[in-house]
């Protein structure tokens, strides 16, 4: 492969790898966002009264419950929020047909969990870790042209002379 080509392939595979860490960074950053303030506004939401239906798999395995809100039933697995599962909750072993209550979101009725809220601490990290996965890829797009705008004024300088 020729030398010049080999530093193209070189540089068009970096600017693919900082582009993704900071399109991943954007994508990661923009979930914890809507997931966290999800999770607050999960504090407020009414309640519902559901049953559990089963597990969906085993004793390990999702919870499957029902609810009723505003005259629908609702059928869902969700016991918390991403964040909230980084939330200690005391270990409550839930039996089909017994009653639990529900917050249910009153903007998407088909949206309810178990236990609300979620964990700060883990959305200042994961929105740390996404900030510099945008930081490190912006950067590294960034130094891959300058790098790239380098070489392409060298060889024009070098093949002037």
């Amino acid at each position: 492969m020729a030398p010049e080509l080999k530093k193209k392939s070189d540089i068009s595979i970096v600017l693919i790898v900082f582009t993704a860490m900071a399109v991943i960074g954007v994508a990661c950053g923009g979930f914890v966002v809507h997931d966290y303030a999800r999770s607050r506004a999960s504090l407020a939401w009414p309640a519902a009264d559901g049953i559990v239906l089963s597990r969906l798999e085993g004793e390990r395995a999702p919870l499957r419950y029902v609810y009723s809100f505003d005259g629908r039933s609702y059928e869902a697995t969700r016991t918390r929020t991403f964040l909230g599962w980084f939330m200690t909750t005391d270990k409550v072993d839930y039996r089909p047909g017994e009653s639990v209550i529900v917050y249910v979101d009153p903007e998407d009725h088909g949206y309810a969990v178990i236990y609300p809220g979620g964990a700060s601490f883990a959305f200042v990290i994961l929105s740390l870790l996404s900030g510099a996965a945008v930081f490190f890829g912006v950067g590294g797009v960034v130094w891959a042209l300058s790098r790239t705008r380098e070489e392409v004024i060298g060889v024009s300088a070098h093949h002037a002379f």
